[in-house]
């Protein structure tokens, strides 16, 4: 599977739905890409995250995005956390490749391993 470009292309793409009234949609089918390779953020929304072995190990919740020119991070809700519900966790958005046109795949990760990583801060949630 190709790459993005550059990152820039990831910036660009998660700074266009960073404003204040930033409103979290829901999974409604085929992730949207562009001929360029360009991705809508609102179409990855609740997008099931795989790992290579095809297990299911989590749900794009939401894309944060730094005033400042860092990664865009990723929050990913990885099941429920101590009877508590959804326990959400960031990843670096670069780590998220598309899978067919209905998913996304994290290669290495398990969801054991991803709910090990702390709880994410400002996740909207």
């Amino acid at each position: 599977m190709k790459k993005f470009p550059a990152i820039v292309a990831i910036t660009a793409m998660a700074l266009t739905f960073a404003a204040p009234s930033f409103a979290q949609g829901y999974y409604a089918g085929p992730i949207v890409v562009m001929p360029d390779h360009s991705m809508s953020a609102k179409s990855m929304f609740g997008a099931p995250i795989y790992n290579e072995q095809h297990e299911k190990i989590g749900t794009l919740e939401n894309i944060m995005v730094k005033a400042s020119a860092t990664e865009p991070m990723a929050v990913l809700s990885v099941g429920d956390y101590l009877g508590s519900g959804p326990k959400m966790v960031a990843v670096p958005l670069s780590h998220l490749q598309l899978q067919g046109k209905d998913a996304m795949m994290m290669a290495g990760a398990t969801k054991a391993m991803l709910k090990e990583l702390p709880s994410s801060v400002g996740s909207g949630n």
